[in-house]
């Protein structure tokens, strides 16, 4: 038969608790300290005690009926026979589950990436393009504690960035660029993280599926020559775009708003044509667009340098440096008069940032993309990745030596050249931009030498 514990039968504590003025107390003859306390909504267990500083404390067990006599006594003599200060115990481990909040916050990864990391990244030329890339490929995990990834996490997100049609290559550089963070957070001091969860952990190595072959096919139907139908639609698609922006300022002085400038007169009236020219005449990825500066762009001079994005972070990143075709210099004129010949910042500024010369947002150029698409009646289909395709195809078509290809390209090899556009190659050799110029050459201007002729 199990030992009594406690003077105070069940009985005895429901008669209490239906009956007593609050406030009043059902003290236990076997326990001492231990006693049942009426309140305004029932009753709960209690233990009175002396603390190290001899002040009189008053621990709550729980209340009555969800916890029994024996059981709350059960605590109460284990509070007693340890000469516990239950008060102090329970501060204490509020304290450390408050710290251990803080703790799991400053450990998630969002909160390292704008703290600590971001500091160590500011350092470097290329840090803030490693930490946009990380929230790029990982904004599942912003929010997580990193200390609590684990590798299904990681397999998990493969599967799907690869469902998206990410090519493995630039998985591994997106889990590389996390790895590496995680790493520098073991390293703190004191450490952010004990140990690197995802340490141990690699990407599994792509499916030789019917899936992977298509998306590799279809990337590969991407990187091509566009065709001579589908470059006039385009230079159609431009020029029709850029009326139909002067006549949408035309109706808008018309019709309340007078004090807006006219367009008439202006050579470039919406920034997307300059900036499409720019992407057909020299291969410049939208994310190198939308970052170049006047610095780099020097029209007076018909130069451009430019260190890609996506090398930016390396030890010995690649350089575009290339002539600008005369044709694009005439059009980045235009652009560069109209914004007052600047002698720095970005050549493409945000029209609507508060912020004066703010960058854009890098998905901006989609819907200007799909007008002129449609103006121009080219494939739907057709990425403005495209145009940057049909540069480096048109180049290696035209017999350009890999190596020069790659430089302007902006790749540090001819690895990714051959692999990709290889199949373009001839046995002759021309000049890189006379070469690429002529692919892209205006369906007018040849009728127009042909009659003068």
């Amino acid at each position: 038969m199990p030992k009594k514990i406690t003077s105070i039968k069940e009985s005895d504590a429901e008669k209490f608790a239906k009956s007593a003025e609050v406030r009043d107390r059902l003290n236990c003859d076997m326990n001492t300290g231990f006693h049942l306390f009426k309140t305004a909504n029932g009753a709960s267990w209690r233990y009175r005690y002396w603390d190290d500083d001899g002040k009189r404390r008053v621990a709550t067990i729980g209340k009555f009926p969800a916890v029994g006599p024996a059981q709350a006594a059960e605590t109460a003599r284990r509070w007693r026979d340890d000469d516990a200060d239950p008060l102090a115990e329970k501060k204490t481990a509020k304290a450390q589950r408050q710290q251990a909040r803080r703790d799991a916050e400053a450990r998630t990864l969002e909160s390292y990436l704008d703290g600590a990391y971001k500091r160590h990244q500011d350092r470097k030329k290329s840090g803030d393009e490693t930490l946009k890339r990380i929230k790029h490929a990982f904004p599942e995990f912003l929010d997580r504690d990193m200390a609590t990834l684990r590798p299904g996490d990681i397999h998990d997100w493969q599967i799907r960035r690869e469902s998206e049609g990410r090519a493995h290559a630039t998985l591994q550089r997106d889990f590389g660029a996390l790895r590496t963070l995680l790493r520098h957070a073991t390293r703190q001091d004191p450490p952010v993280l004990d140990e690197n969860p995802l340490a141990k952990v690699t990407l599994e190595r792509p499916e030789d599926n019917a899936r992977t072959r298509q998306l590799e096919d279809k990337r590969n139907e991407a990187r091509r020559l566009l065709t001579n139908d589908e470059i006039q639609g385009l230079y159609v698609g431009l020029d029709t775009f850029a009326e139909q922006c002067r006549q949408k300022r035309r109706n808008s002085r018309a019709h309340g708003k007078p004090h807006l400038p006219s367009l008439d007169d202006v050579a470039q009236p919406h920034w997307f044509v300059p900036f499409a020219y720019c992407a057909l005449y020299t291969g410049l990825r939208p994310g190198d667009l939308y970052t170049l500066t006047w610095q780099e762009l020097n029209v007076p001079f018909g130069r451009l340098v430019k260190t890609p994005e996506k090398t930016r972070h390396h030890p010995e990143p690649a350089k575009v440096t290339m002539t600008l075709p005369d044709q694009l210099r005439e059009v980045m004129q235009d652009w560069w008069d109209q914004a007052g010949q600047p002698a720095q910042g970005l050549v493409f500024p945000s029209p609507v940032a508060k912020t004066h010369g703010a960058q854009m947002d890098k998905k901006a150029h989609r819907g200007p993309w799909n007008k002129v698409k449609e103006l121009g009646e080219l494939p739907a289909g057709l990425s403005f990745y495209s145009l940057r395709h049909h540069f480096i195809s048109a180049l290696v078509a035209g017999g350009v030596p890999l190596f020069t290809v790659a430089r302007l390209a902006g790749h540090k090899s001819v690895a990714m050249i051959e692999k990709n556009y290889g199949h373009l190659c001839p046995d002759a050799a021309a000049d890189a931009m006379a070469v690429f110029a002529a692919s892209v050459q205006r369906k007018e201007q040849d009728s127009a030498e042909a009659g003068a002729g």
